[in-house]
């Protein structure tokens, strides 16, 4: 079990990991935080355990909203999008720089309680068949093939199978003690948990509440910094008292105490490549996941484009080839290539209020366009007219001048207008503040990073200038606030202003909270 009064809390920018695992030494274990949190407070229990908890519910919603991403992504897809595969310890994704990430949510001292539960290894029953020398005469008619026949018509049955009490009162107390771990579980998950646990919620408090009637005070808990060490302490030994008073173990007595073993004696273990250490490399993808959720929750009306497709509870997927994904927001399929080799991906893209000759009218990623022209190599503008709206690059020719031209369509995460079509275009940066502070402080990858990111996010605003005003040009990054900001989403920084692009410093709770309440029905 994590000890969360002694896990050291690591702030290094330069580690691309967010979860726990254990020093290099093995003495203590290492919590790394994400991006922007250099100012969490050190040694809190109580908020060490509450940002574990949400992240481990953040972990689990990403990797059951990227499932299907498993199940079509293959080895031969392109690296510059964003890929998922699937590995012998988690899930393998890449991001769009390329950098590798990989996901262990798989916490086995935690998942092993929530899916052990069984409603009938729960609610056993307190009589089982079993062989008995006790003999019901009413039933020996079933026996006779057993029977040993005896002179003057006579029959002996040995042992008949019938209902016996086998559950002793130390098995009784297993389930309880199970019940126990799990209901404090479920209180640190918000109820976030499977929905046949949730069902039954209150018949695992009910029995957890005997358990804690026989061997707890009603102030003690596993996950309170007072009581932590002491309940811990009782729960190893009621185990163990229970292992040695229980004379008759069958499936169900061993499925509950593999549970509570593995809760309260199981370790993180960096060393194995199987999931057993819990966070990700690479936390970037969960970030623009985190902030699309936010925007489509509070801001939906407002976005016209949006480079996802990520899952809402109640969206409602008009496109009759999106039937068995009703509840993903992408509605427009494009086509993305590398070679010879083409895939679909989807997008979010609204109606733009342009047309191409007055007839077609133009939806919002068909105007993030920008032309090539090959020949004497410079940038040509365009007014948004696509001859190719399938998203893929295209050769197109300008018969007018006789030259050679290349189309890009552009991918920023996000792009938001207000009545006037005024636009605001937001690209999801995760990484610390530092890195745009302070430029040359950066390593050479670093740095070509920094300029990229700038060329591209210039880029977009070239091209949507073409036929609107860009009003705002964003990067997003995680911050953490000891207290709420005066706009809750976050601030813009003062100090920084690069070549028109401001930084913005958003709430990291609080769009993390909008992120998990599309987990709960």
């Amino acid at each position: 079990m994590i000890n969360f009064s002694e896990i050291k809390l690591v702030k290094d920018p330069n580690e691309n990991f967010v979860g726990i695992r254990k020093s290099q030494s093995g003495d203590t274990y290492e919590f790394w935080l994400p991006n922007g949190f250099n100012d969490f407070p050190e040694g809190d229990f109580d908020k060490v355990r509450d940002l574990f908890f949400k992240m481990y519910r953040t972990f689990r919603k990403f990797e059951n909203d990227n499932k299907n991403r498993v199940n079509y992504n293959r080895l031969h897809y392109q690296t510059d999008q964003d890929q998922t595969t699937v590995s012998s310890g988690g899930i393998s994704l890449q991001t769009e720089e390329g950098e590798p990430c990989q996901l262990y949510s798989k916490l086995k001292m935690i998942e092993c309680v929530l899916e052990t539960y069984d409603d009938l290894a729960i609610n056993s029953i307190q009589r089982k068949i079993k062989r008995t020398e006790d003999i019901d005469y009413s039933q020996i008619y079933k026996y006779l093939d057993r029977a040993i026949y005896l002179e003057n018509d006579v029959i002996y049955v040995e042992t008949m199978d019938l209902p016996r009490p086998v559950l002793l009162y130390e098995n009784t107390d297993i389930v309880n003690l199970y019940c126990y771990i799990l209901d404090e579980i479920i209180q640190q998950l918000k109820e976030d948990i499977p929905d046949n646990i949730k069902a039954r919620t209150q018949d695992v408090r009910f029995l957890a509440q005997r358990f804690k009637d026989d061997y707890l005070s009603s102030e003690q808990s596993i996950f309170d910094q007072d009581t932590f060490l002491e309940t811990t302490s009782i729960l190893k030994e009621a185990l163990d008292t229970i292992d040695k008073n229980t004379y008759y173990k069958d499936t169900d007595y061993w499925g509950l105490y593999e549970a509570i073993e593995t809760f309260l004696y199981g370790e993180l273990n960096p060393g194995l490549d199987d999931g057993d250490y819990w966070g990700i490399k690479g936390f970037s993808l969960i970030w623009e996941d985190m902030c699309n959720t936010y925007f489509f929750r509070k801001h939906k009306a407002e976005i016209c484009y949006a480079d996802t497709d990520i899952p809402l509870k109640d969206h409602d997927n008009p496109l009759p080839q999106r039937r068995e994904e009703k509840n993903r927001v992408g509605n427009c399929a494009i086509k993305v290539s590398n070679g010879s080799i083409f895939w679909q991906q989807w997008i979010y893209s609204t109606e733009s209020d342009k047309a191409e000759d007055d007839i077609q009218e133009l939806k919002w990623h068909q105007l993030l366009v920008i032309e090539f022209n090959l020949n004497p190599r410079h940038l040509v503008l365009t007014n948004g007219a696509v001859a190719h709206p399938d998203y893929q690059e295209d050769y197109g020719y300008d018969t007018e001048n006789s030259i050679s031209l290349r189309r890009k369509f552009l991918r920023p995460d996000l792009v938001l207008t207000n009545r006037d079509f005024n636009l605001r275009i937001i690209d999801y940066k995760d990484v610390p503040l530092e890195f745009y502070l302070n430029p040359s402080n950066l390593s050479p990858k670093e740095q070509n990073k920094y300029k990229h990111d700038i060329i591209k996010q210039l880029t977009y605003e070239l091209a949507l200038q073409q036929t609107h005003t860009v009003s705002e040009n964003l990067f997003f990054l995680p911050y953490y606030y000891e207290s709420p900001p005066i706009n809750d989403l976050g601030e813009v920084d003062p100090s920084l202003d690069i070549k028109g692009i401001r930084v913005f410093k958003a709430n990291f709770f609080l769009i993390q909270s909008e992120y998990l309440q599309e987990n709960l029905l």
